[in-house]
């Protein structure tokens, strides 16, 4: 149901579906390529195919291929047996013979079942198969015992194979599309937030794409003959029920005249045993509870503030005998004055302190801490305080530890030289370090609860959007580590956060927090904008000609190379002109060589203003320019553009008293019959440039042509 082949050799199931969903979003074109496997694997590295709809997600795949952010479901590899087997643990797998996918992520993959088979010591008969359905052809056919195959799969197709599954079951993974290392990474993005809004609304196609391919309903209908027989035994079965209330109604009444005729020939001798009865079980409760109960507990008086009585755990824990308690000053227990043990008197009788913590002294001399629960009672009459005390002390060696660990891991934290927040689920922080600390506004440090979007900008509600996502939401949805960009504004400037953010579990394996470290990455970001523009910068100067910013002859090498290959492809011809400026020595030598290089920049615009978007003006060096024309559909065509271009660029130069006429001497050359590469053309154009200027100048000349020259007067 994942991915398939219909009857008419089109892409089928859950995988194919969604894409074109996401295609129609996206304006996608897509091809499905079908392939087995292990074909379809190597496609995928090599480059074949730019997406794979249906792989499980392993840390060794993540290497090869890009794999996509969300997961479309969840699966796991099971067992599966013919059904008069009886396989029920993994030790029954021991020398069994089990069809496997070659290189299935359940078989070879980590916590997969060679793995599992490895660490039980139990040796499995392999047989590799190409397809979970020849697998299951295999097991059907009792070429083998058992087989290996993913959980969807098997749902859908085991009662057409008349196999049963097995409690046995191997590594829940993750199903995702991955895509060659090739492909634009926005198809991965564009599938990622497609999935991801869909799976937020249980109406979404995604939803109903899984109750398509992967749900299961069986309607149930009783045929009508069942329905009156229902009615009839439903009669039968309320006149039984009347009966027996009957029955028991009457047989309750005469048991109620014996109870109570009964009863009073008992009243006389149950008040007689009730005195003894509740003597006894006074003597047997205080026993019990006070006499034989571990927990250390005494009577107090609370006028002359003495022991009155004690349990022999009392006696244990103090190391005195019953006799030396009883009568005792509870001042020569603990460390507290005479006024400290009236004022906890006071408060206990007043049912004001019930729970408290001493320093008790033992017959040794040793100090213990104790616990005291206490509260006044009476006993026969006398109002007594009866206390329950626990020795903490293993309590508060732990405790310490506790808190001797705690600071240390503070100490740790507080090391990290930048932030550091462990934030719970909530967005509530749990701890941060001494830098998120020196962070905080005035009034944020004294809240004793603070989120972490009030911390990063100050916000009443969660992260959302793209200047702020939310990597909590996403860490409780993959359970992996994640890395987000937050765009903050202070005043007017932009402050770019980079955060790196981890999942941290507890004892259980759940996720009950997160651990945020934050870094300022603004300057870095500026850095590396710096250097792209400089990158840029250079590689402009690199191609250019710096006098008259056109391309230069490496960059329009460049462009021929290109215009040619495309030429061959589409059989169109391509010219090349060779430009040269007739009396530029003469302006150079009577106005000097800045006015010189004032002409040619005005040449360079001269002639980029003649060609089309799609020609490539360069300048060769000195008062050389090429012209490189596309798609040339005519002669007539090329001769248009070089009359053309010596209107526009001849024109009568003055300047104060010096006056000259400036012109140009085009060479043209063809491909291909001038040349079938660059260097050729090139070459040709140049010969056909000198012969334009042995005809007098001011004209273009083609390198080879029935018509001969051409002459043209401006």
């Amino acid at each position: 149901p994942l991915t398939s082949i219909d009857q008419y050799g089109r892409a089928d199931g859950l995988l194919p579906e969604l894409l074109q969903q996401v295609a129609k979003q996206h304006n996608w074109n897509i091809e499905f390529i079908p392939c087995l496997w292990q074909q379809c694997l190597e496609k995928l590295e090599s480059g074949e195919i730019d997406l794979l709809p249906a792989i499980a997600h392993t840390e060794e795949r993540a290497k090869k291929y890009r794999f996509a952010t969300e997961t479309v479901f969840t699966s796991w590899g099971q067992i599966y047996q013919r059904k008069e087997n009886k396989l029920d643990s993994i030790l029954k797998l021991d020398g069994q013979k089990i069809a496997v996918l070659a290189k299935d992520v359940y078989y070879i993959g980590d916590q997969g079942l060679l793995q599992v088979a490895e660490q039980f010591g139990i040796k499995i008969d392999f047989v590799p198969v190409a397809s979970y359905e020849e697998a299951f052809i295999k097991l059907s056919e009792k070429q083998v015992d058992a087989a290996l195959v993913g959980r969807v799969y098997g749902l859908k197709s085991r009662q057409k194979f008349s196999v049963s599954p097995s409690p046995i079951m191997f590594k829940p993974i993750q199903i995702r599309p991955a895509f060659s290392s090739s492909s634009p990474a926005t198809i991965q993005h564009q599938f990622d937030h497609s999935l991801a809004n869909w799976k937020r609304s249980t109406d979404s196609i995604y939803y109903q794409l899984l109750e398509k391919w992967l749900g299961e309903k069986l309607a149930l209908q009783s045929p009508v003959w069942l329905h009156g027989l229902m009615y009839l035994l439903a009669a039968i079965l309320c006149l039984l029920l009347l009966t027996t209330v009957w029955t028991r109604k009457q047989v309750k009444l005469k048991t109620l005249e014996l109870a109570e005729k009964n009863r009073q020939l008992e009243n006389e001798l149950t008040e007689r045993q009730q005195v003894e009865f509740e003597l006894r079980e006074r003597q047997q409760q205080y026993r019990v509870l006070f006499e034989e109960n571990q927990a250390i507990m005494m009577l107090i008086d609370p006028q002359s503030r003495k022991i009155v009585d004690v349990n022999q755990a009392a006696c244990d824990f103090y190391l005195y005998p019953r006799e030396a308690l009883q009568g005792m000053s509870i001042g020569l227990l603990n460390e507290l004055s005479d006024n400290e043990i009236q004022q906890k008197v006071e408060q206990i009788e007043s049912r004001k302190l019930n729970l408290f913590e001493l320093q008790h002294k033992r017959a040794n001399g040793e100090i213990c801490p104790v616990e005291i629960m206490s509260s006044p009672i009476i006993v026969e009459g006398r109002s007594l305080i009866c206390s329950i005390i626990r020795d903490i002390s293993k309590r508060k060696i732990a405790e310490k530890k506790l808190a001797d660990r705690n600071n240390f891991l503070q100490s740790v934290i507080d090391g990290v030289a930048d932030p550091l927040m462990v934030i719970d689920l909530n967005y509530q922080i749990l701890q941060m370090n001494a830098v998120a600390k020196e962070q905080l506004t005035t009034e944020q440090a004294e809240r004793e609860v603070l989120s972490c979007h009030q911390v990063s900008h100050a916000s009443a509600v969660p992260c959302s959007g793209d200047d702020h996502p939310c990597p909590i939401r996403e860490i409780q949805e993959t359970g992996q580590p994640v890395t987000v960009i937050h765009n903050h504004f202070k005043g007017q400037q932009l402050q770019i956060v980079e955060l790196n953010i981890s999942p941290l579990y507890n004892a259980e394996g759940e996720l009950y927090a997160v651990i945020e470290v934050a870094r300022d990455i603004t300057e870095r970001k500026q850095v590396e904008q710096l250097l792209r523009e400089n990158e840029r910068r250079l590689h402009h100067l690199a191609h250019h000609d710096p006098l008259t910013e056109l391309p230069n002859r490496l960059l329009f090498e460049d462009r021929l190379k290109q215009a040619l290959s495309k030429a061959r492809r589409n059989r169109k011809q391509v010219a090349l002109f060779f430009l040269d400026l007739d009396q530029f020595k003469e302006v150079n030598d009577n106005l000097g060589h800045d006015f010189g290089d004032l002409l040619l920049i005005d040449i360079a615009n001269r002639l980029s203003s003649c060609v089309r978007e799609s020609d490539t003006v360069a300048r060769l060096g000195g008062d050389e320019f090429l012209v490189l024309l596309e798609e040339i559909e005519s002669i007539e065509m090329i001769e248009q553009m070089a009359e053309r271009i010596c209107q526009t660029l001849t024109h009568e130069l003055s300047h104060e008293s010096y006056d000259q006429r400036i012109s140009v001497s085009i060479g043209i050359s063809i491909y291909p019959e001038d040349g079938s590469a660059g260097q050729e053309l090139l070459k040709a154009a140049d010969q056909a440039m000198y012969l334009a200027k042995e005809k007098g100048k001011a004209t273009y000349q083609f390198a080879s042509t029935p018509q001969g020259f051409f002459d043209f007067k401006a």
